[in-house]
Parts: structure tokens; C-alpha cells; sequence
């Protein structure tokens, strides 16, 4: 939000087609806002606060009153509501909507905005050398806009490699960890996480070679963790059952016992029954389980009655894209 509104200073009072200001959708949205949107679109565009529906006894209109209005008040009910997840977070610099008002900044701020602007512009680039933009992720770790931006950069480094493994493997060197770190620092990031999983996708070809390893990074056992804590995300659902799937494999009989072990197998089940009418989770899903139960050797669960039960239904629901994986599945999980 913050790097939006700094190109965009006049975007925090424009509707979009339905007559909604931009902080009324920050505060309604079920996905948390990285560096303190809410904040930043009040400070660009106060009165739209008024506009926001959130009656008169509401904590955020109190303490974003013109009277009240004070930094640790607004990050104080920020936290209180769960909106605001950084408590350090950045203001835009020079975001000016209500009408030439100037208003002060804690230089701490100020320096941690520009600092991150360049963080940002530097991992978007695409010339951009692996290696420093996996040094700007770790120097940047607790802002969750590099980290999105810097798992797609070292997503599309790792899909620019083709099919060789050895330069896929001189991405996941370091790339690895650095999207694990990246999803653990900011695991209420739905974004982060669907950026990172992406990232672990294309590096996945990599797995066991020189020293990369999915299973030691923790990069599997990640991965269901973003599965179990954003549900009800099909994006980041898609994402995660790609990488497991990716992971498994390459990995073979281990990498798919790793993923069972980790619930892994309990996380797809679920991304099916949260997403039936999704089908691409559906699809991806019941791909992940056919590589996870291709392997004679992998101990994985066996076949229950709610496993089975949405197996059918996707093969029913979309037969195209899950009725030869669900079959494959479930005639393995039965010993056939």
C-alpha cells in the first residue's frame, strides 16, 4: 500500500466501480494489509474513514479521530483488531490527500520507508543477480513486500534456468532457505506464502543436489503449515499442493513419506473439501496425491470414507482434470 501510494498519492480517495473507497476495502478484507495500509490510506485521505461504515462506538474511528489521532493510538487499535501487522510499519513520505495538509513523521520511518522503497525497486529488477536479491531478503526479512517480491524473483530465476538442474541448483542453493525464512516471518502473509510456494516449485528440480535439501530446510513441513493456516485460500492451496508435488517428485518414496509425516497428506484432503468448486485446487490436489502415492515404498495413510468420499466427487465434479488421478489414488490407497 505504502509503495502505491507513494507513486499514487491521490489513489487513496478514488472509488473503484462499486462507489468503495480503498481503506473502506482494507479494513473489510479478510487478508491482512502489508506495512500498515490502513494507516497510511487514513493519513493519505482522512475523510475516507468517515465513509468506512463503522459506527459511531467503533475503536478504529475513535482513535482515528481528529482529535484523538495520535501514532500509538492508531498502531495500539491497529494491533487490538488484528489490522495492522507491523507496529514499526512505514508512512508513505510526501502522501498528501487532504487538501495541503502537512503532517509529521518519526524520522525512524522516514529512513525505514526509503530504506524499503529501494528494497523493493531492487528485487524487482529483472537483471537483478540471484545472489543479491537473496541478500536483500535477508537484510529485509521483516518487510513482507520485499519478501513477496523476492520469492518471484527467485521463482523466475529458477524457471529462466529450463532444464538444467545444475542452474536451478545454483538458485535453491540459497534460495531455499531464504523462501522458508520468508514464509515463517510473515506466516499471516497469504501472499508471502503463495509467492514463496511458487518459488519452492521452480526450484524443486534441485532437491538432493549438492547441498539442497526440502526436507532439512523445512521447506515441506512449511509448506503444510501455509496450507493449514490459510484454508480458505484457494490461491495459496493451489500453490502449496504444487510444490508439494514438485518436492515429491523429484524426492521419490522419502520426500512423500516426509510430506505424510508432516500431515501433508491430511492438508490435501483438506484443500479438497474447503475447495470443492475450485478447479484448479481440485486438479492440483488430486495430482500432489497421485505423485504421493506413486511410491510402493512411501508410507502414506490409508484410504478413509472422507477421502474417498471427496476423490469421487472431484472426479464427478470436474472429470477431465481429476477422474484418472482420483482413480489412480484411491486403487493405491486400497492395495489394488
Amino acid at each position: 500500500i505504502d509503495e502505491l501510494l507513494y507513486a499514487y498519492p491521490d489513489g487513496a480517495s478514488v472509488e473503484n466501480a462499486d462507489g468503495t473507497l480503498p481503506i473502506t476495502l482494507a479494513i473489510e478484507s479478510s487478508k491482512k494489509w502489508i506495512g500498515g495500509g490502513i494507516r497510511s490510506l487514513h493519513e493519505a485521505y482522512p475523510e475516507g474513514i468517515e465513509h468506512a461504515n463503522l459506527g459511531e462506538k467503533h475503536p478504529l474511528l475513535h482513535s482515528m479521530s481528529f482529535q484523538t489521532m495520535g501514532e500509538d493510538s492508531v498502531d495500539e487499535t491497529l494491533n487490538e483488531l488484528g489490522l495492522n501487522d507491523d507496529e514499526e510499519g512505514t508512512i508513505a513520505t510526501g502522501v498528501d490527500g487532504g487538501g495541503g495538509r502537512s503532517r509529521k513523521r518519526k524520522a525512524k520511518r522516514k529512513i525505514n520507508k526509503d530504506e524499503s522503497h529501494d528494497a523493493i525497486m531492487f528485487v524487482q529488477k529483472p537483471n537483478s543477480p540471484v545472489r543479491d536479491v537473496i541478500t536483500t531478503m535477508w537484510a529485509n526479512e521483516d518487510d513482507g513486500g520485499v519478501q513477496m517480491l523476492g520469492c518471484t524473483a527467485l521463482a523466475n530465476a529458477a524457471m529462466k534456468a529450463g532444464n538444467s538442474e545444475e542452474a536451478v541448483a545454483s538458485v535453491a542453493l540459497l534460495g531455499v532457505t531464504t523462501a522458508v525464512n520468508a514464509m515463517k516471518n510473515h506466516p499471516n502473509e497469504p501472499v508471502v506464502q503463495e509467492k514463496a510456494c511458487a518459488a519452492l516449485t521452480a526450484m524443486a528440480p534441485a532437491d538432493g543436489m549438492r547441498e539442497v535439501s526440502f526436507a532439512a530446510s523445512g521447506a515441506i513441513a512449511t509448506t503444510v503449515c501455509a496450507m493449514q493456516a490459510h484454508v480458505s485460500d484457494a490461491t495459496v492451496q493451489r500453490e502449496a499442493c504444487r510444490a508439494l508435488r514438485g518436492i515429491a517428485a523429484k524426492g521419490g518414496a522419502d520426500r512423500a513419506t516426509t510430506v505424510a509425516s508432516v500431515s501433508g497428506f491430511t492438508a490435501l484432503v483438506n484443500a479438497l473439501g474447503a475447495h470443492p468448486d475450485d478447479v484448479e485446487v481440485q486438479q492440483e490436489a488430486c495430482l500432489c496425491m497421485e505423485v504421493l502415492t506413486s511410491f510402493p515404498d512411501a508410507y502414506l495413510p490409508q484410504l478413509d470414507e472422507q477421502t474417498d468420499a471427496y476423490l469421487q466427487a472431484a472426479a464427478e465434479k470436474f472429470p477431465t482434470e481429476c477422474s484418472n488421478p482420483a482413480k489412480a489414488i484411491r486403487a493405491r490407497l486400497n492395495g489394488e
